[in-house]
């Protein structure tokens, strides 16, 4: 069942307003530069003019330059539920449309990708996933009138409520430990992207090879 496209009333303060709009548009704008840039070589202060902020105010948001690809990572996700939920699609169906959006996003952003499997191997604490907060959620999907209620979830979870779902759908039936599938797929994403990267491969094509394959023996 689609959300109804009614207009939004708004909950919050201006100054969460006010940040909210701040953060969506660093993201933005951080992303315009990747389709042509590495993001080793875009520095907090390219960033900072391009939206009109200092570096206090970006820190204040992002303590890190490499917390930009978490929280992306975090919208991509919220943004792909969303899509879930409108295309009605369960499952396996589900799983499989999750990960040709990931193709897509590393085939888009592939210097992204890459810095955030970077950011996680050199990290050293588990990193935790920004959260996103009502009132993006309304900038984001502002004709959604239930979108402030809706679950945020990260890239792991996602596939975990999915494959759950096929576990019940019986779709699955050769493996019943949803946490040893997530992982499995985890370590294929990121073992795909690093060795397209290196074998100078096409990283959305070798990526969905892949998955295919390992959900084929679920």
């Amino acid at each position: 069942q689609k959300i109804k496209p009614l207009m939004v009333k708004e909950e919050f303060s201006v100054r969460d307003r006010k940040a909210a709009k701040l953060k969506l548009l660093i993201l933005s704008h951080t992303k315009e530069l990747l389709v042509r840039k590495n993001f080793n070589d875009i520095h907090v202060t390219e960033i900072c003019k391009s939206v009109g902020i200092s570096k206090v105010t970006f820190f204040r948001y992002f303590p890190q330059k490499e917390d930009i690809l978490l929280y992306g990572m975090r919208i991509w996700a919220f943004e792909t539920s969303i899509k879930i939920k409108d295309k009605a699609l369960e499952g396996l169906k589900a799983v499989t449309f999750i990960f040709e959006r990931y193709g897509e996003l590393c085939e888009k952003y592939n210097s992204m990708v890459l810095h955030l499997i970077k950011y996680y191997a050199v990290a050293e604490t588990v990193l935790k996933p920004i959260s996103i907060k009502k009132a993006e959620k309304i900038l984001l999907y502002p004709q959604n009138a239930d979108i402030q209620n809706f679950e945020v979830l990260a890239f792991d979870k996602l596939l975990e409520k999915h494959l759950l779902e096929a576990i019940f759908k019986t779709e699955v039936t050769r493996s019943s430990d949803v946490n040893d599938m997530v992982r499995m797929l985890l370590t294929i994403t990121y073992g795909s992207i690093l060795v397209a990267k290196m074998k100078q491969l096409p990283v959305k094509a070798l990526l969905k090879k892949n998955i295919t394959a390992v959900l084929e023996t679920f």
